[in-house]
């Protein structure tokens, strides 16, 4: 599991899928569901700050029927190892968090 600090991973994040934040994809690590910020927001789910947290460690599957799973990081389990973890600069709190999905949505 990779393990990077909070600017690596948002580094990352914006290499991969470019500035904005709500079109960074995730995938979760049960169900293999690819879901973006705006996915959320898309379906009514949530506002676009409250979407822009839950995108990383929720499976929208948890607040939409029939979409993905109901599988959260910060269960029991984890991301079962497929995840990555997030260190905190503040306080260096590790923070399990979803995979980058390797496709775009």
């Amino acid at each position: 599991m990779i393990k990077q600090t909070l600017e690596e991973w948002r580094n990352e994040a914006i290499e991969r899928f470019g500035e904005s934040a709500r079109e960074w994809a995730f995938q979760c690590p049960k169900c293999g569901n690819v879901q973006t910020a705006l996915d959320f927001v898309e379906k009514s789910v949530m506002g676009l700050n409250d979407a822009a947290n839950a995108v990383y460690q929720e499976c929208i599957g948890r607040h939409v029927e029939g979409d993905g799973c109901n599988w959260a990081a910060y269960g029991l389990f984890g991301t079962f190892g497929k995840g990555r973890i997030v260190i905190a600069p503040d306080d260096g709190r590790e923070v399990e968090v979803f995979d980058f999905a390797t496709e775009q949505k």
